[in-house]
């Protein structure tokens, strides 16, 4: 065996006819680590006890830590028979269900109800007294195709039924990512594996068919802050459109063809089931990119219980037959859309397990499995007699008593017939849908009555809406006449400043033209003059008179020009003398004004010291007669004080008598003391000019010497 193998081209994988179980898969190049593990590959309704690569089948001519493996070595074991009703997957194709809000439950039963007439013309061909050819039903066959298309855009996103309202603004990235999320439980899962999944190295594919549909999702991802990794002129055809925001990135396909990948894929997320894993496209990805030993992962996105969930569970039938099958079960599970079994996880946890799953190579898938659906029989239909109140009949629910051996199951598991059985029973007719349909009709009836109303409603609000409007426009003509006044006086203010800025220009234009003009004039005069310059020397170097002649004209001028100059030498010095004098007649004034001011100061402080001198005799005659006042004053105050004082000894006198007077007589008192003899009379009060004698001479301070040392 060769070292090294030629890989396989996309040519030699042929795409093979739909089968249950698949078979061989030819891969190109693929890789794998010598020492890989051996695990267990979980897939919904598929159990390999092996992996997928038996070390059996690796070349041994490659280093230990690769192996080349041959496209023959991947092959898939026989898996075990999946029960009726169970999603159709290969191997490593996994599934998951998601929810449906009740607004988008109403717009899936405006599709219903809108192909009902349709629905129940395509059923009715299948009735064996029906005289619709074959090849009449092949024309009822697109407008099928159609109708379940539309069922699949209400589960990828509403607004592909309405193509007014996908109108694309680019400042409204935002909000359009939003309501896809609000709409879509695909879309949300997106948001949250954004969220989980930032921080993680992984890229991942989404498969998505349509034009339309893969706009809308490129605009989300754009809304959400993911950016091209190339301008997108570049990307498609050849080049898948990757997007990519930090380490997360995805790459969207549109078509089954080769594309360039930005990098190594770790899933495919499949949003469409247009989406055909067994192309030679998606075979040549993933038999390339392998996860541990096997195919690289495809995970299927389905809404319980809709239309494209239906479509992944139906048999191999013909084209007409699954068709009519796939419309069938619609109608009948309509009620139940979105309606998620009992042990399945919310978006949000779907979405950690899913990035857990993917972020270890070892793992297995970590969801429950998708219970079957119940297909009904032509048996049931016929037995069944809803009432005619109810547009389609409800799915058979799970009793509350039921003891059947899956008691996790949310409806009765039924072995529907094998697909020959299946065919010959569909070709009754079936009187419970054709009953169904008419109230359908007659429910679209009463919404075309409801409508009425609606619209005579309108109606009338319209018109109130008119008159509305009228009133407005009047204020709005007034505003416009005040606005078309003010438009004029601006246009008129404009005219003028671009007359202005015109006026501007051309003057600037003129003066631009007289600095050229005069610059050209400078330059001639200076030409004249080297001019003449040179005629003069020609002249001088041609000899003979005319040299004489030039020789003494020239010294003519220079004998003139040395007398200009000293005519202006002379003139500068009478200049300079001029100003000289000048300034000595100003310096004399200035001087002899300095003297008389002199003089005048001197003066002025002669006069100044004499007053000086008699202020300071007056201010000396003020000073004591300033003294003499102050002293008169303080004899005055000693007077009055020394009067004050005489009455209460006066007093003290009177008092003392009085006392002498009133004592009694005793013998220890009888005798009365003798009064000691004076030189003069009894002294009187001391008071002013009185010396206490009696005598008018002046003596103050004997006096009050002489008071003060009387005995009382």
């Amino acid at each position: 065996m060769d070292d090294k193998h030629t890989p396989s081209s996309v040519g030699d994988i042929e795409a093979e006819v739909p089968v249950s179980v698949p078979e061989i898969i030819a891969p190109l190049s693929v890789r794998v680590d010598r020492n890989s593990i051996d695990h267990t590959h979980t897939a919904v309704h598929h159990h390999h006890p092996e992996p997928l690569l038996q070390h059996s089948h690796l070349s041994h001519g490659v280093p230990a830590s690769m192996e080349t493996i041959q496209p023959s070595a991947l092959t898939v074991e026989s898996a075990e028979e999946a029960p009726p009703g169970s999603v159709r997957l290969g191997p490593s194709e996994f599934a998951i269900t998601l929810p449906m809000d009740s607004r988008v439950k109403d717009d899936y039963e405006k599709v219903l109800t809108g192909a009902a007439s349709s629905m129940r013309e395509f059923f009715l061909s299948f009735s064996p007294t029906s005289q619709v050819s074959e090849i009449e039903r092949a024309q009822l066959l697109p407008k099928m195709h159609e109708v379940t298309a539309r069922f699949n855009n209400v589960s990828t996103h509403p607004d592909l039924n309405i193509p007014q309202h996908c109108q694309y603004n680019d400042s409204e990235l935002e909000q359009e990512a939003s309501w896809a999320e609000y709409s879509s439980a695909k879309f949300l899962f997106l948001k949250y594996w954004i969220q989980l999944a930032s921080t993680h190295d992984l890229h991942v594919i989404l498969e998505i068919r349509g034009e339309m549909k893969q706009k809308i999702l490129e605009r989300y991802l754009l809304g959400k802050g993911f950016n091209y990794t190339k301008p997108r002129t570049e990307l498609g055809d050849s080049v898948e459109v990757s997007m990519a925001k930090g380490p997360l990135s995805f790459g969207i396909h549109g078509n089954d063809g080769v594309q360039e990948l930005f990098k190594s894929p770790s899933a495919i997320f499949a949003l469409d089931t247009a989406f055909d894993p067994r192309s030679p496209s998606v075979q040549h990805i993933r038999t390339t990119y392998t996860r541990n030993g096997s195919l690289l992962p495809v995970i299927w996105f389905l809404v319980a219980n809709s239309c494209e969930h239906i479509g992944r569970c139906l048999p191999n039938l013909t084209e007409s037959e699954r068709l009519r099958l796939l419309l069938q079960e619609t109608a009948y599970l309509h009620d139940d859309v979105g309606d998620l079994q009992d042990d399945a996880l919310g978006v949000y946890e779907d979405v950690g397990e899913i990035l857990g799953y993917l972020s270890d190579s070892l793992a297995s898938w970590p969801l429950p499995s998708i219970e079957p659906l119940h297909f009904i029989s032509q048996e049931e239909l016929d037995s069944s007699d809803p009432s005619s109140d109810e547009p389609m009949p409800a799915a058979p629910k799970r009793s509350l008593d039921d003891d059947g051996d899956d008691y996790t199951t949310k409806r009765a598991r039924v072995h529907i017939p094998d697909t020959s059985q299946l065919t010959d029973s569909t070709k009754a007719p079936s009187q419970t849908l054709d009953r169904d349909l008419q109230s359908l009709e007659k429910n679209l009836i009463l919404m075309k009555n409801a409508h009425a109303a609606e619209k005579d409603q309108l109606q009338n609000e319209l018109i109130e809406t008119r008159a509305r409007l009228q009133e407005v426009q009047k204020a709005l003509g007034e505003v416009q006449h005040r606005y078309e006044s003010r438009t004029k006086d601006l246009h008129k203010t404009r005219q003028d400043c671009e007359r202005l800025i015109e006026g501007k220009a051309s003057l600037e234009q003129r003066v631009e033209t007289q600095r050229e003009n005069l610059s050209k004039i400078k330059d001639e005069r200076t030409k004249l003059k080297q001019e003449l310059e040179e005629a003069r020397q020609e002249l001088k170097n041609g000899g003979g008179t005319l040299a004489e002649l030039e020789t003494a004209r020239e010294e003519i001028r220079r004998l003139t020009k040395e007398n200009a100059s000293l005519e202006r030498k002379a003139e500068y010095s009478q200049n300079q003398a001029e100003y000289v004098r000048e300034q000595y007649q100003t310096a004399s004034t200035v001087a002899a004004q300095a003297g008389n001011e002199a003089r005048q100061l001197r003066e002025e402080n002669e006069a100044l010291m004499k007053k000086v001198e008699g202020n300071a005799v007056r201010l000396r005659e003020i000073n004591k007669k300033n003294d003499e006042a102050r002293h008169i004053a303080r004899i005055e105050e000693l007077e009055i004080i020394l009067a004050v004082r005489d009455e209460v000894l006066r007093k003290k006198e009177e008092e003392l008598r009085d006392i002498r007077k009133n004592r009694p007589s005793t013998r220890s008192t009888s005798t009365q003391p003798r009064s000691p003899k004076w030189a003069g009379s009894r002294p009187t009060s001391p008071g002013v000019n009185h010396n206490g004698n009696g005598n008018g001479l002046a003596g103050r301070g004997s006096a009050l010497r002489y008071s003060s040392e009387m005995p009382f």
